[in-house]
């Protein structure tokens, strides 16, 4: 039966299943900015690396997170543009907002429902600083970031290390994430049941069989779970 639903941060409970990459992308593309994807792919992994070890990050809210990671990719870009900087920073903002709004009602319906909830996620030392923020913090008995733990996904012992604070077997715990590569298969490795946010646009499965449930909206979680076969699995 499962008793414990893990969330991803990055990309779901922060979204709806859209890596950050891909909301960066369509941005310069907004803005009229049409370099290669590979170009921009390799001035946001340049912001990432920064981000996980900066020292400000660690503290810092959504806002300051991505007003400084938009810093770090345009100047990786060699690009010096006020408009495009805001553009980015609150085009990347505001939807984020949005999203969590409804995931944290989510939370609240799972909570009441009686599921015990908690957070595994690639972090920078403040996922517990955005789920204050973001109103996600009642509802959760675990946050797990990959900083403050030393231990990074898809590494399977993050998510050892998830179950055994919980004192939970990984069979009664469900994770549910966006990258097919970090959350899925590293959780049902270690005996998890999955849940794989593909998204608004259907992906292929690299291997179906990881995957107990597929998710289009995050917000379809509860209705889902509510399946007595998948409850009781």
């Amino acid at each position: 039966m499962i008793r414990t639903i893990l969330f991803d941060m990055g990309g779901t409970l922060d979204g709806d299943g859209l890596h950050w990459l891909e909301r960066f992308l369509v941005l310069y593309r907004d803005y009229g900015i049409d370099l290669p994807r590979e170009t921009i792919r390799l001035a946001f992994d340049e912001a990432e690396r920064l981000a996980a070890t900066d020292e400000k990050i660690a503290t810092a809210g959504l806002a300051e997170m991505i007003a400084q990671h938009v810093q770090w990719q345009m100047a990786h870009l060699g690009i010096s543009d006020p408009r495009l900087e805001q553009h980015l920073t609150r085009g990347f903002v505001e939807p984020v907002l949005a999203a969590t709004a409804e995931n944290a009602r989510m939370l609240a319906t799972l909570k009441e429902r009686g599921f015990e909830l908690g957070i595994v996620s690639n972090g920078c030392g403040n996922v517990d600083k955005l789920s204050t923020d973001f109103g996600y913090a009642p509802f959760l008995a675990l946050i797990v970031d990959s900083r403050r733990v030393g231990i990074c996904k898809p590494d399977p012992a993050i998510y050892r290390h998830a179950a055994e604070k919980l004192g939970r077997d990984p069979g009664e715990i469900m994770m549910v994430g966006d990258s097919f590569e970090r959350d899925i298969q590293p959780a049902k490795a270690i005996g998890m049941k999955t849940a794989w946010l593909e998204g608004a646009t259907p992906r292929d499965c690299p291997d179906p069989a990881l995957v107990d449930v597929r998710l289009r909206r995050l917000a379809d979680l509860p209705a889902i779970l509510s399946s007595p076969t998948l409850a009781s699995a």
